[in-house]
């Protein structure tokens, strides 16, 4: 195996790591749903997505990666877990 085999052979490892946390995060949103359908809350929470974009944007300095890149990333991500939290 040469070189750039193995290095697309580890993105493909840290591809499927990164599906499996997007599932991890997904359940985990259902179950905030659940919790605010018990609760009689909105599925829209302004405030904890504006902290959420603060810790994306923090975590991505502290990593120097672009925070424009992680933001669209979350962006949909955000979009899916209120999708799930709507769907209980």
């Amino acid at each position: 195996m040469n070189e750039i085999e193995r290095l697309r052979l580890q993105i493909s490892k840290v591809d499927k790591d990164i599906i499996e946390l997007i599932a991890k995060r997904q359940d985990l949103a259902k179950k905030i749903g659940e919790y605010k359908k018990k609760n009689n809350m909105q599925v829209y929470d302004h405030a904890r997505e504006v902290l959420l974009r603060e810790f994306h944007d923090s975590v991505s300095n502290e990593h120097k990666i672009s925070a424009t890149m992680i933001a669209r990333i979350f962006e949909i991500l955000i979009e899916e877990s209120r999708k799930v939290q709507s769907d209980e």
